[in-house]
């Protein structure tokens, strides 16, 4: 038993053992958790599921309905996964939700993640809410947030990432976020591949729905308009991606109330997420943050910022060990932007010194000498990778 909260987030942050998403509903059961709470959406997908989300309360918000989000991971603080109206779960709800559970986290050693399930489904139930949207960790059929009813579930997108526990390719992949596809639920993605939508198609069938899918729409340069039904939209200080996310939000929001023109259209330019091409004033440069975390994720981030017509950009890099460091590397070698791999505290940190010889990249240990010398180099300074690397760098710069 904790008496301080970071103590206890410390403790839960440890835990690193996993269940089956069968065994784990067994637990829930057990413990009596409500997994048919009203109206919950399921969200799934490789990138965007948070930015997603982020634009589904945000429009909620505006039409009057009170909305619990479950979000993975965190940028500030652990809290941040757990929100009510936006608004973090406090120290004290947090700290009195990990006692509450001590005793079944030891008994049943349970992971990080599905602590943070548990008490999110606790939580909520507490609460009154009209809506409560809720993000898979990284996969769907063996997402411990499969346990619950959802009224509409999506998956976002679909490309190359964990495939130490999703599968190799993307055929793979998708049958395994799949799994959020359930008998009787409405269903929607914004995915464009064709192979990956006749997959998602054959499920759909199985369960005897309809998928439904977004188109894509096309940005040929920024601020970035685009449409729904009779509204215009218009994103600015974002990358060129979240025009895809926004409208997919949209799409699933239009099945399930009457949107307002006016409080819908402000509600989606001014909702922003944090760590999705973030634009800081620093000192006399221009600093971007995105967390690119994947080899789609910096494909995305190479279009914004050539619509941007941000071309002489110094990107600052770093990535746990377990991605496609090589294919992302490639990338932004291949866009022509000067690259400074850098470090951050994580034991799954990248090799950083298998690139020392590589002549397209420099290797700078520090990312307080990596951002000064950036400085130097450019006026525009991007800083990509990994989620947690962006969370330490957001940090830095807030002080």
């Amino acid at each position: 038993m904790f008496e301080r909260i970071d103590e206890a987030v410390t403790y839960i942050e440890s835990k690193r053992s996993r269940h089956s998403v069968k065994t784990f509903n067994e637990i829930v059961k057990r413990l009596h958790l409500n997994t048919h709470q009203k109206n919950m959406i399921h969200v799934a997908g490789t990138n965007g599921k948070g930015s997603t989300i982020n634009y589904m309360r945000a429009v909620l918000n505006a039409h009057g309905y009170t909305v619990g989000t479950f979000t993975s991971p965190y940028l500030e603080v652990h809290n941040d996964r757990i929100r009510i109206d936006n608004q973090p779960i406090s120290d004290e709800d947090l700290l009195a939700y990990i006692n509450k559970y001590y005793n079944t986290i030891e008994k049943e050693h349970l992971s990080m993640f599905e602590i943070d399930v548990i008490i999110m489904l606790d939580y909520f139930e507490n609460h009154h809410l009209d809506y409560r949207i809720i993000e898979c960790g990284i996969g769907g059929s063996r997402d411990k947030t499969n346990v619950i009813t959802p009224v509409l579930s999506m998956i976002t997108n679909i490309g190359k990432d964990h495939q130490q526990l999703l599968g190799e390719t993307l055929e793979e992949i998708t049958r395994e976020k799949a799994g959020v596809i359930k008998s009787g639920v409405y269903f929607i993605t914004g995915e464009q591949d064709g192979k990956l939508l006749s997959i998602l198609e054959e499920q759909c069938e199985s369960k005897r729905i309809i998928m439904h899918y977004v188109p894509d729409y096309m940005i040929t340069r920024y601020p970035f308009h685009f449409t729904f039904k009779s509204m215009d939209f218009v994103l600015e200080n974002q990358g060129e991606y979240q025009v895809n996310n926004a409208r997919l939000a949209l799409f699933a929001l239009d099945e399930l109330i009457d949107l307002d023109s006016r409080l819908t259209v402000r509600a989606i330019e001014s909702a922003k997420w944090k760590g999705r091409f973030e634009i800081y004033q620093y000192q006399s440069n221009q600093i971007y943050i995105d967390g690119a975390h994947n080899v789609p994720g910096i494909e995305a981030l190479i279009n914004t910022l050539s619509l941007y017509e941000i071309d002489s950009a110094v990107v600052i890099f770093s990535a746990l060990e377990e991605k496609n460091i090589k294919e992302m590397l490639q990338l932004l070698i291949e866009a022509n932007y000067q690259i400074i791999i850098t470090t951050f505290n994580d034991e799954r940190i990248m090799d950083i010194e298998a690139y020392k010889k590589c002549k397209s990249v420099k290797v700078i240990r520090s990312f307080e000498e990596a951002l000064r010398y950036a400085m130097l180099q450019s006026k525009d300074v991007v800083i990509t990778g990994s989620l947690h690397f962006i969370s330490s760098v957001r940090k830095h710069l807030k002080k």
